[in-house]
Protein backbone atom coordinates (compact mmCIF):
# COMPACT_ATOMS: atom_id res chain seq x y z
CA UNK A 1 0.00 0.00 0.00
CA UNK A 2 1.11 3.77 -1.02
CA UNK A 3 1.87 6.09 1.88
CA UNK A 4 0.14 8.87 0.66
CA UNK A 5 0.95 12.03 2.88
CA UNK A 6 -1.82 14.32 1.42
CA UNK A 7 -4.50 11.64 1.78
CA UNK A 8 -3.40 10.15 4.98
CA UNK A 9 -6.06 9.75 7.58
CA UNK A 10 -4.05 13.28 9.33
CA UNK A 11 -7.21 15.86 9.92
CA UNK A 12 -7.37 18.71 7.11
CA UNK A 13 -8.83 21.68 7.44
CA UNK A 14 -11.69 23.53 5.15
CA UNK A 15 -13.45 26.53 6.40
CA UNK A 16 -13.08 26.22 10.17
CA UNK A 17 -14.13 22.02 9.70
CA UNK A 18 -11.93 19.20 10.69
CA UNK A 19 -11.95 16.73 7.78
CA UNK A 20 -10.17 13.07 7.61
CA UNK A 21 -8.17 14.02 4.51
CA UNK A 22 -8.11 16.43 1.65
CA UNK A 23 -10.49 14.10 -1.15
CA UNK A 24 -14.01 15.26 -1.62
CA UNK A 25 -16.57 13.79 -3.64
CA UNK A 26 -17.79 16.24 -6.09
CA UNK A 27 -21.27 17.16 -6.79
CA UNK A 28 -23.13 14.67 -9.67
CA UNK A 29 -26.45 14.68 -10.69
CA UNK A 30 -27.61 11.44 -9.99
CA UNK A 31 -31.43 12.01 -10.06
CA UNK A 32 -31.76 11.21 -6.62
CA UNK A 33 -35.57 12.95 -5.93
CA UNK A 34 -38.66 11.56 -5.64
CA UNK A 35 -41.90 13.54 -7.55
CA UNK A 36 -41.99 16.10 -4.67
CA UNK A 37 -38.10 16.80 -4.28
CA UNK A 38 -37.77 14.21 -1.28
CA UNK A 39 -33.89 12.13 -1.42
CA UNK A 40 -35.49 8.87 -2.23
CA UNK A 41 -34.72 5.85 0.14
CA UNK A 42 -31.34 4.95 -1.21
CA UNK A 43 -29.98 8.37 -0.88
CA UNK A 44 -28.60 7.98 2.71
CA UNK A 45 -27.03 4.46 2.12
CA UNK A 46 -25.27 5.92 -1.18
CA UNK A 47 -23.67 8.98 0.40
CA UNK A 48 -23.18 6.78 3.51
CA UNK A 49 -21.06 4.48 1.22
CA UNK A 50 -18.45 6.89 -0.04
CA UNK A 51 -17.81 8.05 3.96
CA UNK A 52 -17.53 4.71 4.75
CA UNK A 53 -14.50 3.90 1.80
CA UNK A 54 -13.08 7.09 3.93
CA UNK A 55 -13.52 10.58 1.85
CA UNK A 56 -12.63 13.74 4.02
CA UNK A 57 -15.77 15.80 2.16
CA UNK A 58 -19.23 14.92 0.45
CA UNK A 59 -20.79 17.67 -1.88
CA UNK A 60 -24.72 16.76 -2.66
CA UNK A 61 -25.94 16.40 -6.40
CA UNK A 62 -27.23 20.08 -7.03
CA UNK A 63 -30.70 20.87 -4.52
CA UNK A 64 -33.36 23.21 -5.78
CA UNK A 65 -34.26 26.02 -3.73
CA UNK A 66 -37.76 27.19 -4.59
CA UNK A 67 -40.88 25.34 -6.55
CA UNK A 68 -41.01 28.49 -9.00
CA UNK A 69 -38.43 28.23 -11.52
CA UNK A 70 -35.74 26.48 -10.22
CA UNK A 71 -35.54 23.34 -10.70
CA UNK A 72 -33.01 21.97 -13.47
CA UNK A 73 -33.91 18.45 -14.16
CA UNK A 74 -36.62 15.17 -13.42
CA UNK A 75 -35.88 13.92 -9.83
CA UNK A 76 -33.99 16.47 -8.55
CA UNK A 77 -34.19 16.72 -4.78
CA UNK A 78 -34.47 19.91 -3.17
CA UNK A 79 -34.23 21.85 -0.16
CA UNK A 80 -37.21 24.05 -0.77
CA UNK A 81 -39.76 23.27 1.45
CA UNK A 82 -39.98 22.47 5.23
CA UNK A 83 -41.11 18.36 4.42
CA UNK A 84 -37.31 18.22 2.83
CA UNK A 85 -35.78 19.08 5.56
CA UNK A 86 -37.20 15.25 7.77
CA UNK A 87 -35.79 14.07 4.17
CA UNK A 88 -32.54 15.31 4.55
CA UNK A 89 -31.73 14.43 7.99
CA UNK A 90 -31.06 10.52 8.00
CA UNK A 91 -28.46 11.18 5.05
CA UNK A 92 -26.56 13.68 7.07
CA UNK A 93 -26.70 11.48 10.23
CA UNK A 94 -25.58 8.51 7.60
CA UNK A 95 -22.82 10.22 6.33
CA UNK A 96 -21.73 11.73 10.23
CA UNK A 97 -22.14 8.00 11.28
CA UNK A 98 -19.18 7.31 8.79
CA UNK A 99 -16.56 10.40 10.32
CA UNK A 100 -17.19 12.45 6.86
CA UNK A 101 -18.91 15.52 6.53
CA UNK A 102 -21.45 16.41 4.14
CA UNK A 103 -22.37 20.27 2.08
CA UNK A 104 -25.61 20.91 0.29
CA UNK A 105 -25.40 22.31 -3.19
CA UNK A 106 -28.08 25.00 -3.85
CA UNK A 107 -28.97 26.00 -7.59
CA UNK A 108 -30.87 27.90 -9.51
CA UNK A 109 -31.65 26.24 -13.13
CA UNK A 110 -32.08 29.34 -15.03
CA UNK A 111 -32.74 28.96 -18.60
CA UNK A 112 -31.04 25.37 -18.43
CA UNK A 113 -34.17 23.94 -16.97
CA UNK A 114 -36.27 20.85 -18.65
CA UNK A 115 -39.11 21.78 -20.18
CA UNK A 116 -42.38 21.19 -18.37
CA UNK A 117 -40.77 21.59 -14.39
CA UNK A 118 -41.12 24.55 -13.65
CA UNK A 119 -43.80 27.87 -13.50
CA UNK A 120 -41.47 29.65 -15.51
CA UNK A 121 -38.45 29.77 -16.87
CA UNK A 122 -35.86 32.51 -15.61
CA UNK A 123 -33.05 33.90 -17.11
CA UNK A 124 -30.18 36.62 -16.76
CA UNK A 125 -31.67 37.88 -20.61
CA UNK A 126 -34.41 36.60 -22.40
CA UNK A 127 -31.84 34.56 -24.64
CA UNK A 128 -32.47 30.49 -24.47
CA UNK A 129 -29.83 28.62 -24.19
CA UNK A 130 -28.32 26.87 -27.57
CA UNK A 131 -28.61 23.50 -28.23
CA UNK A 132 -31.03 20.84 -26.45
CA UNK A 133 -31.05 19.67 -22.43
CA UNK A 134 -28.73 17.06 -20.98
CA UNK A 135 -31.73 15.07 -20.27
CA UNK A 136 -34.34 14.23 -22.29
CA UNK A 137 -32.68 16.24 -25.41
CA UNK A 138 -35.60 18.73 -25.55
CA UNK A 139 -34.66 21.82 -26.75
CA UNK A 140 -33.84 24.72 -24.46
CA UNK A 141 -36.71 27.11 -23.65
CA UNK A 142 -36.89 30.82 -24.10
CA UNK A 143 -36.34 32.06 -20.52
CA UNK A 144 -38.38 35.73 -19.52
CA UNK A 145 -35.66 37.90 -17.86
CA UNK A 146 -36.00 37.53 -14.61
CA UNK A 147 -37.16 41.43 -13.21
CA UNK A 148 -36.44 42.93 -9.89
CA UNK A 149 -38.97 41.59 -8.02
CA UNK A 150 -37.99 38.14 -8.97
CA UNK A 151 -34.87 38.42 -8.66
CA UNK A 152 -35.40 38.96 -4.93
CA UNK A 153 -37.59 36.11 -4.87
CA UNK A 154 -34.82 34.02 -5.80
CA UNK A 155 -32.17 35.43 -3.33
CA UNK A 156 -35.52 35.01 -0.65
CA UNK A 157 -35.29 30.96 -2.21
CA UNK A 158 -31.68 30.41 -1.36
CA UNK A 159 -31.87 32.02 2.01
CA UNK A 160 -34.57 29.49 3.24
CA UNK A 161 -33.14 26.65 1.41
CA UNK A 162 -29.81 27.50 3.47
CA UNK A 163 -32.05 27.61 7.05
CA UNK A 164 -33.31 24.22 6.14
CA UNK A 165 -29.55 22.44 5.63
CA UNK A 166 -28.64 24.00 8.86
CA UNK A 167 -32.04 22.44 9.86
CA UNK A 168 -31.39 19.23 8.41
CA UNK A 169 -27.34 18.86 9.70
CA UNK A 170 -25.44 19.70 6.78
CA UNK A 171 -22.02 20.90 7.47
CA UNK A 172 -21.27 23.33 4.86
CA UNK A 173 -23.86 24.91 1.96
CA UNK A 174 -22.41 24.94 -1.91
CA UNK A 175 -23.53 27.72 -4.44
CA UNK A 176 -23.46 26.32 -7.83
CA UNK A 177 -21.92 28.70 -9.55
CA UNK A 178 -21.15 27.18 -12.65
CA UNK A 179 -21.84 25.69 -16.32
CA UNK A 180 -24.36 28.05 -17.49
CA UNK A 181 -27.21 27.39 -14.82
CA UNK A 182 -28.67 30.73 -13.50
CA UNK A 183 -25.73 32.29 -11.14
CA UNK A 184 -23.06 31.36 -14.13
CA UNK A 185 -25.65 33.03 -15.96
CA UNK A 186 -25.71 36.32 -14.18
CA UNK A 187 -21.69 36.48 -14.03
CA UNK A 188 -20.74 35.65 -17.78
CA UNK A 189 -19.99 38.50 -19.81
CA UNK A 190 -22.99 37.41 -21.83
CA UNK A 191 -25.23 38.83 -19.52
CA UNK A 192 -25.88 42.33 -21.12
CA UNK A 193 -28.64 43.51 -19.07
CA UNK A 194 -28.89 47.39 -19.08
CA UNK A 195 -30.12 47.56 -15.20
CA UNK A 196 -27.84 47.09 -12.03
CA UNK A 197 -27.73 42.99 -12.63
CA UNK A 198 -25.53 43.20 -16.19
CA UNK A 199 -23.09 44.74 -18.00
CA UNK A 200 -19.76 45.68 -16.15
CA UNK A 201 -18.49 42.61 -14.32
CA UNK A 202 -19.54 44.76 -10.99
CA UNK A 203 -22.88 44.56 -11.59
CA UNK A 204 -22.90 40.66 -13.13
CA UNK A 205 -21.36 39.58 -9.74
CA UNK A 206 -24.18 41.53 -7.82
CA UNK A 207 -26.68 38.62 -7.88
CA UNK A 208 -23.27 35.93 -6.61
CA UNK A 209 -22.57 38.85 -3.59
CA UNK A 210 -26.69 39.20 -2.34
CA UNK A 211 -26.68 34.90 -2.91
CA UNK A 212 -23.59 34.87 -0.57
CA UNK A 213 -24.71 37.15 2.06
CA UNK A 214 -28.03 35.72 2.30
CA UNK A 215 -26.83 32.32 2.87
CA UNK A 216 -24.46 33.20 5.59
CA UNK A 217 -27.14 35.37 7.38
CA UNK A 218 -29.27 32.12 7.41
CA UNK A 219 -27.37 30.04 8.13
CA UNK A 220 -24.55 31.02 10.69
CA UNK A 221 -21.79 29.06 11.75
CA UNK A 222 -21.76 27.15 8.66
CA UNK A 223 -19.15 27.46 6.06
CA UNK A 224 -20.28 29.03 2.77
CA UNK A 225 -18.34 27.32 -0.73
CA UNK A 226 -18.71 28.77 -4.32
CA UNK A 227 -18.89 26.44 -7.09
CA UNK A 228 -17.51 28.04 -10.22
CA UNK A 229 -16.59 27.23 -13.74
CA UNK A 230 -15.41 28.63 -16.84
CA UNK A 231 -17.92 26.32 -19.40
CA UNK A 232 -21.19 26.24 -19.48
CA UNK A 233 -23.53 23.14 -20.46
CA UNK A 234 -24.42 24.63 -23.75
CA UNK A 235 -21.27 26.28 -24.33
CA UNK A 236 -18.30 24.18 -23.38
CA UNK A 237 -15.95 26.29 -25.41
CA UNK A 238 -16.98 29.56 -23.42
CA UNK A 239 -14.58 32.08 -22.55
CA UNK A 240 -14.68 35.22 -21.13
CA UNK A 241 -13.32 38.26 -23.65
CA UNK A 242 -11.45 39.53 -20.76
CA UNK A 243 -9.91 36.18 -19.56
CA UNK A 244 -6.99 36.49 -17.19
CA UNK A 245 -8.40 40.31 -16.17
CA UNK A 246 -12.27 38.38 -15.49
CA UNK A 247 -11.52 35.53 -13.45
CA UNK A 248 -9.09 37.86 -11.33
CA UNK A 249 -12.19 40.27 -10.75
CA UNK A 250 -14.75 37.28 -10.03
CA UNK A 251 -12.51 35.68 -7.72
CA UNK A 252 -11.46 38.55 -5.92
CA UNK A 253 -15.43 39.52 -5.80
CA UNK A 254 -16.83 36.13 -4.74
CA UNK A 255 -14.21 36.00 -1.49
CA UNK A 256 -14.92 39.33 -0.54
CA UNK A 257 -18.48 38.80 -0.42
CA UNK A 258 -17.92 36.14 1.55
CA UNK A 259 -17.34 32.84 -0.12
CA UNK A 260 -15.53 30.75 2.72
CA UNK A 261 -14.28 28.75 0.59
CA UNK A 262 -13.73 28.19 -3.61
CA UNK A 263 -14.24 25.13 -5.76
CA UNK A 264 -13.19 25.11 -8.97
CA UNK A 265 -14.07 22.97 -11.69
CA UNK A 266 -12.63 22.44 -14.79
CA UNK A 267 -12.11 19.73 -17.21
CA UNK A 268 -8.71 19.31 -16.45
CA UNK A 269 -7.35 20.66 -12.97
CA UNK A 270 -3.88 20.42 -14.31
CA UNK A 271 -3.91 21.78 -17.54
CA UNK A 272 -2.91 25.59 -17.82
CA UNK A 273 -5.17 27.91 -19.18
CA UNK A 274 -3.81 30.34 -21.96
CA UNK A 275 -2.50 32.59 -19.86
CA UNK A 276 -0.01 30.45 -18.35
CA UNK A 277 -1.75 28.72 -15.12
CA UNK A 278 -4.34 26.49 -13.95
CA UNK A 279 -7.82 27.88 -13.45
CA UNK A 280 -7.10 26.77 -9.97
CA UNK A 281 -3.90 28.51 -9.13
CA UNK A 282 -5.28 31.79 -10.75
CA UNK A 283 -8.30 31.58 -7.89
CA UNK A 284 -5.53 30.95 -5.36
CA UNK A 285 -3.22 33.55 -6.44
CA UNK A 286 -6.18 36.18 -6.70
CA UNK A 287 -8.22 35.42 -4.09
CA UNK A 288 -6.09 33.58 -1.66
CA UNK A 289 -8.38 31.13 1.11
CA UNK A 290 -9.61 27.60 1.03
CA UNK A 291 -9.90 26.57 -2.19
CA UNK A 292 -11.32 23.01 -4.01
CA UNK A 293 -9.78 22.24 -7.12
CA UNK A 294 -11.54 19.94 -9.41
CA UNK A 295 -12.25 18.14 -13.00
CA UNK A 296 -10.12 15.65 -15.01
CA UNK A 297 -8.45 13.84 -11.63
CA UNK A 298 -8.13 10.67 -12.11
CA UNK A 299 -4.94 8.94 -10.11
CA UNK A 300 -3.63 9.47 -6.73
CA UNK A 301 -0.06 11.20 -8.33
CA UNK A 302 -2.44 13.93 -10.06
CA UNK A 303 -4.09 14.75 -7.19
CA UNK A 304 -0.96 15.14 -5.32
CA UNK A 305 0.18 17.17 -7.88
CA UNK A 306 -2.39 19.61 -7.11
CA UNK A 307 -2.27 19.74 -3.48
CA UNK A 308 1.13 20.36 -3.73
CA UNK A 309 0.31 23.60 -5.41
CA UNK A 310 0.13 26.33 -2.96
CA UNK A 311 -3.17 27.50 -1.66
CA UNK A 312 -4.91 24.37 -3.08
CA UNK A 313 -7.09 22.62 0.57
CA UNK A 314 -8.65 19.78 -1.20
CA UNK A 315 -9.14 17.81 -4.41
CA UNK A 316 -12.70 16.51 -6.18
CA UNK A 317 -13.49 13.67 -7.85
CA UNK A 318 -16.46 12.55 -9.75
CA UNK A 319 -16.18 10.14 -11.93
CA UNK A 320 -13.52 7.75 -10.24
CA UNK A 321 -16.15 7.36 -7.58
CA UNK A 322 -18.69 7.27 -9.21
CA UNK A 323 -17.47 3.87 -10.89
CA UNK A 324 -15.46 2.88 -7.94
CA UNK A 325 -17.14 4.05 -4.20
CA UNK A 326 -13.90 2.28 -2.63
CA UNK A 327 -11.31 4.02 -5.20
CA UNK A 328 -9.21 5.41 -2.48
CA UNK A 329 -8.24 2.04 -1.17
CA UNK A 330 -8.55 0.28 -4.34
CA UNK A 331 -5.98 3.35 -5.42
CA UNK A 332 -3.50 3.09 -2.66
CA UNK A 333 -3.38 -1.03 -2.54
CA UNK A 334 -2.98 -0.80 -6.51
CA UNK A 335 -5.49 -2.49 -7.44
CA UNK A 336 -7.60 -1.95 -10.61
CA UNK A 337 -10.04 0.50 -11.06
CA UNK A 338 -12.80 0.27 -12.93
CA UNK A 339 -13.42 2.67 -15.86
CA UNK A 340 -16.32 5.47 -16.19
CA UNK A 341 -18.65 4.51 -18.82
CA UNK A 342 -20.98 7.24 -20.43
CA UNK A 343 -24.24 6.48 -18.59
CA UNK A 344 -23.21 4.89 -15.37
CA UNK A 345 -24.63 8.07 -13.79
CA UNK A 346 -28.35 7.19 -14.90
CA UNK A 347 -27.68 3.55 -13.08
CA UNK A 348 -29.46 3.25 -9.78
CA UNK A 349 -27.70 4.68 -6.92
CA UNK A 350 -26.41 1.68 -5.08
CA UNK A 351 -25.69 -0.35 -8.39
Amino acid sequence: MQNNSYLSSAPALLGGLSLRNRLAVAPMSRMQGQDDGLPSPDTAPYYARYARHGVGLIITEALYTDDIASRAYFNQPGLATDRHIEGWRPVTAAVHAEGSKIFAQLQHAGRLAEPGLNRLVLGATGRAATGTTWQTGAANPTPTAATEEQIEEIIAGFAAAARRALAAGFDGIELHGARGYLIHEFLNDGNDRGDAWGGSIENRSRLAGRLLESVREAAPGLPIAFNYSMYAMDEYAYRPRAELAEMEAIFRTLRQAGADILHVSTRRTLRPEPWGETLAQTAARSAPGPLIAGGGLSSLAECERALAWPGIAMVALARPFLANPDWIARSQAGQPIREYTPGMERQPLLS
